[in-house]
């Protein structure tokens, strides 16, 4: 099943991409995220998920292990 929706919020991460920056790369100061950012961002938690279900047992009806 292919889905082209997006699974982050982008307005939240960007917001925490330019604070974490801020507090935790002196010297740096960035104003802007770009869209390539986001869009990785976007399918490495895509690709997360799938891989955690892939891996995890069929048992239950809860999918509760992220490793």
């Amino acid at each position: 099943m292919a889905s082209n929706g997006k699974l982050i919020n982008r307005s939240e991460c960007k917001k925490f991409a330019l604070r974490w920056a801020q507090e935790n790369r002196r010297g740096w100061t960035p104003e802007r995220v770009s869209k390539q950012f986001l869009d990785d961002l976007d399918t490495k938690v895509r690709m997360a998920i799938q891989s955690a279900i892939a891996r995890h047992p069929t048992v239950g009806k809860t999918i509760k292990d992220l490793t």
